[in-house]
C-alpha cells in the first residue's frame, strides 16, 4: 500500500509538471504585434577633435626621434593652454622605421623616419581659428582629421531612445486600432545598439599637410554641420 501511494504521488507530480509546461508553451504562442520606432535629435556640436601628425626623416634615427619629440613637446605646450592636459590630450608612442621613396623605377632608402600622433579635444569652438593658427607656427606634418561632436552624446542618445519608444508605441496603437484589437503588455524591447561614435559626429574631409614648414599666419575657419543623433527601438506587444 505504501508503494502504491508513492507511485500515485509521482504520477500526480509529473502531471502537474506537464500542465505547467503546456501552459508555458501556450503563453509563448499568444498573439502579438511587432513594431519599430525611430528617434532623432538634431543639435549643434560643442567640441572638436583634431588629430595632429608629426613626422621627420633624418639620416640618423636618433635625430629623427629627437626632432619629432621636440615638435610634439612644443605642440603639447600650446594645447595645454586650450584644454586639460590629462583629459583632452592623447599622444601615441613614437614609431621609427626606415623610410623609402620611389625614385626612378626603384625604392630607395632616404633615411630613418620617426612619427607620432596627438589627439586633442577642443571644448571652446570659438578658439578653433586661434588654435590652428598657433599649430601652423610649429613644425607639425599636418592635421589628419577634424571631427565635431557633442560632449553630452550619451545623454542625447538616451533621450533619442525615449523618442523612438514613443514612436513605436504610437505605431502599435494605430495598427491595433485599425485591426480592431487592443494591445496588452510589452513583451520585448531592444534598441539598435549603436554606440555614440557610430551614430553621431561630423568629420570633415580636410587633411592639412604642412610638410614641417612652420608656415604660421592666421588659422583656418570651418563651419560645423548640425549633428543628428538617431536610434531605432524594436518592440513587441501582446494582443488582447
Amino acid at each position: 500500500m505504501r508503494h502504491k501511494i508513492k507511485l500515485l504521488s509521482l504520477v500526480v507530480s509529473s502531471g502537474l509538471l506537464l500542465m505547467i509546461s503546456c501552459q508555458s508553451v501556450s503563453s509563448d504562442n499568444r498573439d502579438r504585434i511587432r513594431v519599430s520606432g525611430e528617434g532623432k535629435i538634431r543639435i549643434m556640436p560643442d567640441q572638436v577633435t583634431l588629430t595632429i601628425n608629426t613626422a621627420f626623416t633624418k639620416p640618423r634615427m636618433v635625430d629623427a626621434v629627437r626632432e619629432t619629440q621636440n615638435t610634439v613637446d612644443s605642440v603639447i605646450a600650446i594645447l595645454g593652454k586650450y584644454g586639460n592636459k590629462k583629459e583632452d590630450i592623447k599622444t601615441s608612442s613614437v614609431s621609427a622605421n626606415k623610410d623609402y621613396q620611389f625614385i626612378g623605377n626603384t625604392n630607395k632608402f632616404v633615411g630613418y623616419q620617426a612619427q607620432q600622433t596627438i589627439d586633442f579635444v577642443l571644448h571652446d569652438l570659438s578658439k578653433f581659428t586661434e588654435l590652428t593658427g598657433k599649430l601652423l607656427e610649429t613644425k607639425i606634418s599636418g592635421i589628419g582629421s577634424i571631427s565635431f561632436d557633442h560632449s553630452k552624446a550619451d545623454s542625447i542618445l538616451r533621450e533619442a531612445d525615449l523618442i523612438a519608444y514613443d514612436d513605436a508605441l504610437k505605431s502599435a496603437q494605430k495598427l491595433a486600432s485599425r485591426a480592431d484589437v487592443k494591445i496588452g503588455k510589452l513583451l520585448f524591447l531592444s534598441n539598435d545598439g549603436s554606440a555614440p561614435n557610430e551614430s553621431t559626429g561630423y568629420r570633415t574631409g580636410m587633411a592639412l599637410e604642412t610638410f614641417n614648414k612652420a608656415y604660421g599666419g592666421e588659422g583656418f575657419k570651418i563651419a560645423p554641420e548640425v549633428l543628428e543623433f538617431k536610434r531605432t527601438i524594436y518592440t513587441e506587444f501582446e494582443i488582447k
